[in-house]
């Protein structure tokens, strides 16, 4: 196992997607851009085609790997609202009226993702069933709780489903009552990836690939008239505006923006098709996670195979541990699955910061950023990209919104086993408050 660095093996999503994978390739010559985009995941992406609809034709976007290739194309496939920050935190740090803004625009994101996916026509095997927010601990009231501080203080409505209700969306005794999310969904997103690419290769914007920035450099011939050099190994390039989108796999970059990033990993394994039986599990199509700290996520595929994702470690671990520590996770929820065959373990990196809120604005010497957006990026990161979009082209109003929460130092290698440290704390506070609920009962 490796503290940092890249993961073994190959993604479920990598050997689905295939041979329809775009490969980009690297810069030949020396270029200037009217904008150059560090960073091919779907931050990135989706400010390059923000900025092309605002009319920003100039544009190319360099990634050190293949896009996708980091946390975008290896997440658990989840489109639904908010932030990292819990929502309940949204709105006290931001206030009731601003807090239900904030959420409201990464519901918009979310109704966006499902726009690009059709106007692009993008095959992403997006599954409209929605997301499930399950009670672990048999406990309605706190659910019923939280379901009425969605609706106080973020005006956001949650659907509450009984415990006879959900043991008919998901055949499993582990669970109590659920919340469903309006407008959610869930999709292949290494194929969402692919298919923002082909669009935008389509329009002229430049994409290269095995490209990482090995220096970035603000070059100013007059307070008026500056613009940035970036050095790759096959070529200079040049950029009237430089955007960072690199989340937890470049923290080195720019060192200020960098220290502000923890990249944190989890993990994620398919299971072997299993036919009519996932119908069985999962009659409706659900993705699910439930209301643990340390909670478990899973999805149905198109295949019948069972996504099953979860845990937070700092540590990046080979395919075959990962196999061991889901399986056991697994073996909780649907216990007649333990002898299932995993045919692909992976994990990714992502980057979390201190305050649980993505790091999105311009540095004094004009460099932009979007990063920091945690666990829960597929509707945040398309926010990002339209929001820095808009400032770049003038109207900074909802960049200006995102500015109470600055890049802060993320602690470095003490912060992450702090991290570390406080998931083990609360896996033994979940575990704790499991044992110590003896009114939940098996559901059946």
């Amino acid at each position: 196992m490796s503290l940092l660095g890249v993961w073994p093996g190959k993604s479920f999503y990598e050997t689905d997607l295939g041979s329809d994978r775009i490969i980009c390739p690297k810069p030949k010559k020396a270029r200037h851009h009217q904008v150059v985009i560090i960073g091919g995941g779907l931050a990135g992406l989706s400010t390059a085609w923000r900025l092309h609809e605002l009319g920003i034709t100039d544009i190319a976007l360099c990634e050190q790997g293949q896009p996708g290739e980091g946390a975008s194309g290896r997440n658990g496939g989840f489109v639904f609202a908010g932030y990292s920050l819990p929502n309940q935190a949204l709105s006290k740090q931001a206030g009731l009226e601003e807090g239900q803004t904030l959420h409201g625009w990464t519901r918009q994101a979310v109704r966006t993702v499902r726009q690009r996916i059709e106007s692009l026509q993008i095959d992403c095997q997006a599954n409209d069933s929605g997301v499930l927010l399950t009670d672990w601990f048999g406990d309605d009231d706190a659910l019923l709780a939280f379901q009425q501080a969605m609706q106080d203080d973020l005006g956001f409505p949650l659907t509450f489903i009984d415990r006879p209700q959900c043991r008919q969306l998901i055949q499993s005794q582990r669970y109590g009552s659920a919340l469903h999310e309006p407008g959610s969904f869930h999709f292949q997103p290494l194929r969402y990836v692919n298919g923002l690419v082909k669009a935008l290769l389509a329009e002229g914007v430049e994409i290269y690939g095995q490209s990482p920035i090995e220096s970035l450099e603000r070059i100013t011939r007059n307070p008026s008239n500056g613009h940035w050099r970036l050095i790759t190994d096959s070529a200079v390039l040049s950029a009237d505006e430089v955007v960072i989108t690199t989340g937890g796999y470049d923290t080195r970059l720019w060192p200020r923006l960098g220290r502000a990033i923890q990249p944190i990993a989890t993990y994620i394994a398919t299971t072997e098709p299993l036919g009519d039986r996932i119908h069985a599990l999962l009659p409706k199509g659900h993705a699910i996670y439930d209301t643990r700290f340390a909670f478990d996520y899973y999805r149905p595929l198109p295949d019948t195979r069972l996504l099953w994702g979860g845990r937070i470690s700092i540590q990046a671990r080979k395919p075959r541990a990962i196999e061991k520590v889901l399986r056991r996770d697994l073996t909780k929820v649907f216990p007649e699955l333990g002898e299932v065959h995993f045919d692909h373990a992976w994990g990714g990196w992502m980057g979390y910061t201190r305050h649980q809120m993505p790091l999105l604005g311009q540095d004094p010497s004009g460099l932009w950023h979007a990063t920091g957006f945690g666990g829960h990026g597929m509707a945040p990161t398309t926010l990002a990209g339209d929001v820095v979009a808009e400032a770049i082209t003038g109207n900074r109003d909802r960049l200006q919104a995102f500015q109470r929460w600055q890049p802060v130092w993320a602690g470095g290698l003490a912060g992450r086993a702090w991290a570390q440290g406080t998931y083990w704390a609360y896996q033994l506070k979940d575990a704790w408050r499991d044992w110590a609920k003896p009114s939940r009962r098996p559901i059946g």
